[in-house]
């Protein structure tokens, strides 16, 4: 039991977090946490409205003729993730919070599952601030707020997508989805998806005429991650890893795939995948190979958090289709995912040390007919994403695969802009409350302000937050000291917005 009283300031946040960790926020399911924050709202004081898509809209007028509008906004939404032997419902369960240390530091994890910190820390803070304005123990007499709650962003920024123009039309908006107490983020990159779709033939199992066994091969122990603010740190993704150990059983055995399937998210590296096949081997000399090759493939993984398990499960033949993937086919599909890229594409030409362009082989699914996947590229630069689907359909083509292959949208390009007064405000209080200036950078990863930006061009945005590492993974956790580190930073950028005349 996690107890308020032992955690940092302000308490009102914590308050928040967890009981927002008790309310199911899936992508797509925020109606609970929408209303609980619309009633909470209207408690305080404060006028709600739900525009046509269910995005939440908290108005907090300025008391003074002086109005600096500001808007501060988050998403209701999380990335729902669990590893596989955790029996947890989303539509339903409560996140289970616990504590944990790491290095002597405090940290707030959930048991299993992904935390929800991104962007759950964005509805903490809104509603803590509203709860100290509603209770006068905060004045920002010239601000007039518009407290912005948008619906789901990690499935695709809809709801930002959605929202009214006239919304956007205020000074300054800050943006509560950072996960670094001591940077601000003041651009970041478009983010562009591709769906493949490939053609299967299918053969009778009887038509190969031989004893085979049937099982299933599992890939489980990755870190996974975000797949864009963790795309360059080496970890290895559950989908690659699998094609890379069939395309080589495919070589070494003859082996007869009934499904291939891993990823669940546009927005996370696959931390797990698995297939079903019959195989005309002992299991235990397969046993020994894939014993070997797991070996080989930790070797390299070992430096990046990951830790590569290769599980064979028996399976009965009832459990499997009547029917195979062609074997020729099923050779050139496998040479094909084993090409199929993932991963940095290219670094920034002018920010040190920063991605500008990447792409995430997100999810693999099998049908009877067809194969599914589904790529999110991200870039600073559209032509370069359209360039990756231009490679990505070449190569199914010289694979000799009948597939289409096809844009599926995608959101705008956030450019820095390092005039801004709102960053320099920004700037100015980091460095007077920790006595050094805080890092710029613009993020790898798709923020709603990428989408504003192209609503309302002359909008000054920042984006900041609390540290939260492995984001969208069981892994996910919440620095305990940090969450006080941020409000002082963040309060203090609001008073000293409420100075500024217009």
């Amino acid at each position: 039991m996690i107890k308020i009283e032992n955690l940092s300031n302000p308490k009102e946040f914590w308050h928040y977090f967890i009981e927002i960790s008790k309310i199911p926020r899936c992508s797509g399911n925020e109606q609970r946490i929408r209303e609980y924050i619309k009633q909470e709202s209207e408690n305080l004081g404060f006028k709600t409205e739900i525009d046509k898509v269910g995005n939440l809209i908290v108005s907090i007028p300025s008391k003074s003729e002086n109005t600096i509008p500001l808007i501060i906004q988050s998403h209701l939404d999380m990335v729902c993730e669990k590893n596989e032997n955790i029996m947890h419902d989303f539509s339903v369960d409560p996140l289970k919070l616990r504590e944990i240390k790491i290095d002597g530091e405090r940290w707030i994890t959930a048991e299993g599952t992904s935390l929800g910190a991104d962007n759950g820390v964005g509805l903490a803070n809104s509603l803590a601030l509203m709860k100290k304005i509603s209770s006068k123990e905060l004045e920002f007499d010239n601000l007039d707020f518009t407290i912005v709650f948008t619906v789901n962003e990690e499935e695709g920024l809809f709801g930002a997508f959605q929202i009214e123009n006239d919304i956007l039309k205020k000074e300054y908006l800050i943006n509560l989805d950072c996960m670094s107490d001591e940077t601000f983020v003041i651009g970041c990159v478009g983010g562009f998806y591709t769906i493949v779709d490939i053609k299967l033939e299918r053969i009778e199992l009887a038509e190969i005429n031989k004893d085979l066994i049937p099982v299933k091969i599992y890939i489980k122990g990755l870190a996974g991650g975000h797949s864009g603010l963790d795309i360059n740190k080496g970890r290895g993704n559950a989908i690659k890893i699998l094609a890379k150990i069939l395309y080589k059983l495919n070589k070494e055995f003859e082996i007869y795939i009934d499904v291939i399937k891993g990823g669940d998210n546009f927005n996370a590296i696959p931390r797990e995948s698995w297939a079903t096949l019959f195989l005309n081997e002992s299991k235990e000399k397969l046993t020994q190979y894939l014993d070997e090759l797991e070996l080989q493939i930790n070797k390299r993984l070992e430096t990046f958090n990951d830790n590569l398990e290769i599980i064979i499960e028996d399976l009965d033949k009832s459990q499997l289709s009547n029917k195979i993937i062609e074997p020729k086919l099923q050779q050139r599909i496998l040479s094909t995912l084993y090409l199929l890229p993932h991963g940095p594409i290219l670094i920034h030409p002018k920010l040190d040390n920063f991605l500008h362009s990447s792409t995430n082989f997100a999810i693999i699914n099998t049908k009877t007919s067809r194969i599914k996947i589904q790529y999110l590229h991200r870039s600073f630069d559209k032509q370069i994403s359209s360039e990756v689907t231009e490679k990505i359909k070449a190569l199914l083509h010289l694979g000799g695969l009948k597939s289409k292959v096809k844009p599926a949208g995608g959101y705008g390009i956030w450019d820095p802009d390092f005039t801004s007064k709102l960053l320099k405000t920004s700037i100015k209080c980091y460095t007077e409350l920790n006595c050094e200036e805080p890092k710029i950078r613009a993020m790898h990863a798709g923020l709603e302000c990428g989408v504003f930006a192209d609503k309302c061009p002359e909008l000054e945005m920042i984006t900041m937050g609390p540290n939260v590492e492995a984001c969208h993974s069981p892994d996910e956790r919440l620095q305990v000291k940090s969450v006080e580190k941020f409000w002082k930073i963040f309060i203090s950028v609001l008073k000293e917005l409420s100075k500024i005349k217009n």
